[in-house]
């Protein structure tokens, strides 16, 4: 009996010291929190909060009066405030170079009106939606009279329109160059022309002009410009409620920073249930209402530009 209690106060020391070995990874997190985010560590290190943003997207992201401005800044400014570190707003010379940016580490995080899809999922991590949206058309009504669709007034109505025209091989659709809509509007109206343009505004703009029958983008760009331009487009072309797809914008970080994910989890449920989001949106926009889940009502007042 002696000898067996002689052996177990042997062992006692080898004992706490397995115990306190697993224990460490847990101690480890507790003195720092931002163990699992090399990104977060450098952030702290650095005490700033790089964050790449859309080059021209209004309400989002764009100039006024020679200063950056928009949602997507009011959002990068809250974050880091809550980090207790600097943003610096980083505009790209395209929206397409953000995610090589984000991968080579010449940004932090973006926050760019960026749609949450499978495909760019395989290349960086993104939040829980910040922005809820959805796909709309602009329509120009004296353009598309050719293939009997200048009076829908709702994608369904459009494509039964096609389909019963057997037209659907000759509308022309212009979308932006790398961005979601190029590789959705396929699915939605198979068999039809898409030409793609280097920007939001050259998009729209072919569209006024009548190279395009319609322009597919998120509602909230579609209504803006088309308000911002009211008085060379507001009696050709139409924006089609409600929009067809919904679409949703979330923050993207590089692969592997799960403790900012998380993070980014809890700051976009703030955002959503402090208001933040139509706070800012506000700022930039004289909204009135949402007239369904998705969709917003700009003031008709409201005609911008010049």
């Amino acid at each position: 009996m002696k000898h067996h209690s002689l052996i177990t106060a042997r062992r006692m020391p080898a004992v706490l010291l397995f115990f306190a070995i697993c224990m460490l990874p847990a101690i480890t997190l507790a003195q720092n929190p931002v163990s699992y985010s090399p990104t977060l560590t450098k952030v702290f290190a650095d005490k700033v909060l790089r964050v790449g943003v859309n080059p021209q997207f209004e309400p989002f992201s764009f100039t006024k009066d020679g200063k950056r401005v928009g949602v997507d800044i009011d959002i990068a400014n809250l974050l880091a405030k809550k980090l207790g570190v600097t943003a610096k707003i980083i505009v790209p010379k395209s929206f397409s170079d953000l995610i090589p940016m984000l991968q080579s580490g010449d940004i932090d995080i973006i926050m760019a009106g960026m749609s949450i899809t499978f495909a760019r999922a395989k290349t960086v991590d993104f939040s829980t939606p910040y922005f809820d949206t959805g796909l709309s058309i602009l329509l120009n009504k004296a353009k598309s009279a050719r293939l009997g669709i200048s009076g829908v007034t709702n994608y369904n109505a459009l494509v039964r329109k096609l389909v019963q025209n057997g037209k659907m091989d000759q509308l022309v659709i212009a979308v932006t160059q790398g961005k979601a809509p190029q590789r959705v509007v396929p699915r939605f109206f198979p068999k039809a022309i898409i030409k793609p343009y280097p920007s939001n505004e050259a998009a729209a703009m072919a569209t006024l002009k009548g190279e395009a029958d319609l322009m597919v983008h998120d509602e909230i760009f579609l209504k803006v410009w088309l308000k911002e331009h009211a008085k060379e487009a507001q009696f050709r072309l139409t924006v089609l409620n409600p929009p067809f797809k919904p679409d949703y914008y979330g923050m993207a970080i590089h692969k592997g920073n799960q403790d900012f994910l998380n993070m980014l989890g809890v700051f976009n449920l703030e955002l959503q249930s402090n208001g933040y989001v139509s706070q800012y949106m506000g700022r930039y926009l004289p909204i009135t209402s949402r007239v369904s889940t998705r969709s917003y009502n700009i003031n008709e007042d409201y005609y911008g530009g010049d």
